[in-house]
């Protein structure tokens, strides 16, 4: 009987010491996990913080032997609670369809909106006022969960779930506050993320503004300028229009009123010359120009906006290609255009593809061909074949002038332009300059 007593009291300090040294080894697995997690978001930029919050919990579920975890975002008290990330195992059951934690469990919801950490190791742990998690649980499943508010800033932005299906799982301390971290670690991100969000949303709409602001000017002051020579044709023409339907008994006065007419076309024609040399920066000024180097200044000057968007630029030049002739300035301005419309395409197409190739080569006798191809989502053709007309645009927030400018200062050196759809998605501008005669390229480099 005594030594039967004797097993029976060794065999659970056993077991029990046994558990206890698992446990110990899970909180230090997961306590190094958490610190992996920590320097990753730390180092995820904003357009990344997505998809590593949702790589991270399947990290930690895989950690922990859960099946489930979400995170549940509010974006200002009193707005709902929605679902925005999710992992789950294979064969584990999803969220039910349309899942709205706000109406199925309303009462729990606001409870930890509210800063309360709700966990069980197995249904019944649930307290009784919490009557709609019960409900939830009992229908839906886990067998055990543990549901942590999501801090940021000071106030609670969300929350995060984890939950086990196969059996009830236990919490220790230890791993509570781990997760806790973790979960707030997520919050962190997610504001970093909605901050950059919001300033790159305020300098659009700042953008558009001053846009609109430009070119409401521009219109009234054409509209101004403009209106008074063409009311005056109207009034000639007028009365050049009566002379003639009474047989025109006053010569003299339909040729005044002729030439009257001749005078404002002019004068608006002045006009609208003057406005357009009012938007040119410089005096034109063409001469002998290494295009591939040029061309390079610009991928170096949009270096930085390439890196903040995750975009790759190569260049590809063809050892053939001779120096061209042109403005040093516009043909800047040309490359910069059409590698920004190649930017904005591939980020508004959302594709893991995200790079860009300008390509340098002999177009013909005479003439070197600039493209610059992209990986966005390429051409609508609903606007295809009036791409370089002014105010059609392909953007969200674009005003249709870049393509339309580009174009001109291309025909202003001799050249060409046109678009054309990629095979494997995406779209290429081109465009054509003249290339240096031999003779001329020489004396010019001599000069420098």
């Amino acid at each position: 009987m005594q030594r039967r007593a004797t097993i029976g009291t060794i065999e659970p300090n056993r077991n029990r010491a046994a558990r206890v040294g698992r446990e110990r080894r899970e909180v230090e697995r997961f306590e190094s996990l958490v610190g992996e997690l920590s320097a990753a978001m730390a180092r995820a930029p904003a357009n990344a913080v997505d998809s590593e919050i949702e790589s991270w919990l399947g990290k930690i579920c895989r950690a922990l032997d859960l099946d489930r975890s979400a995170v549940y975002e509010r974006d200002a008290p009193g707005e709902p609670v929605r679902t925005t990330h999710i992992w789950r195992r294979a064969n584990f059951p999803p969220f039910p369809r349309n899942y709205d934690p706000g109406k199925l469990v309303e009462k729990t919801t606001n409870w930890i909106m509210a800063g309360n950490q709700l966990t069980f190791s197995r249904p019944s742990d649930i307290p009784a006022e919490l009557a709609d998690a019960r409900r939830f649980v009992e229908r839906y499943g886990p067998k055990a969960s543990a549901v942590i508010p999501m801090w940021a800033g000071g106030r609670v932005i969300g929350a995060a779930s984890f939950g086990k299906f196969r059996s009830a799982r236990e919490w220790p301390p230890e791993i509570l506050d781990h997760l806790a971290l973790a979960v707030r670690l997520f919050g962190s991100a997610i504001e970093r993320k909605q901050s950059v969000t919001a300033i790159r949303a305020a300098r659009a709409e700042l953008r558009t503004a001053s846009r609109r602001n430009v070119m409401s000017e521009l219109v009234a002051s054409l509209s101004h300028e403009i209106n008074q020579p063409l009311g005056a044709i109207l009034s000639n023409l007028g009365g050049l229009a009566r002379l003639l339907t009474q047989g025109n008994p006053e010569p003299a006065m339909a040729l005044e009123a002729v030439n009257n007419a001749i005078e404002d076309t002019k004068r608006t024609a002045e006009i609208v010359r003057r406005i357009r040399l009012m938007f040119k920066k410089h005096v034109e000024h063409k001469t002998s120009i290494d295009i591939g180097a040029l061309v390079n200044e610009v991928v170096k000057l949009t270096a930085g906006e390439a890196a903040i968007r995750k975009i790759s630029v190569q260049m590809e030049v063809s050892p053939p290609v001779r120096r061209v002739i042109g403005d040093h300035i516009e043909l800047q301005q040309c490359v910069l255009n059409l590698l920004m419309n190649a930017f904005d395409a591939i980020a508004e197409a959302g594709s893991d593809r995200r790079g860009v190739t300008i390509k340098i080569a002999p177009e013909k006798t005479g003439w070197v061909g600039v493209s610059v191809c992209d990986s966005g989502a390429g051409i609508d053709p609903a606007v295809a074949s009036r791409l370089f007309e002014p105010f059609v645009t392909t953007k969200s927030e674009g005003m249709g002038l870049g393509l339309l400018v580009t174009r001109s200062i291309v025909e202003s050196h001799g050249g060409r332009i046109w678009a054309t759809p990629n095979p494997d998605g995406g779209a290429t501008f081109t465009f054509t300059l003249p290339v240096v005669e031999r003779k001329r390229a020489s004396v010019s480099r001599r000069a420098d």
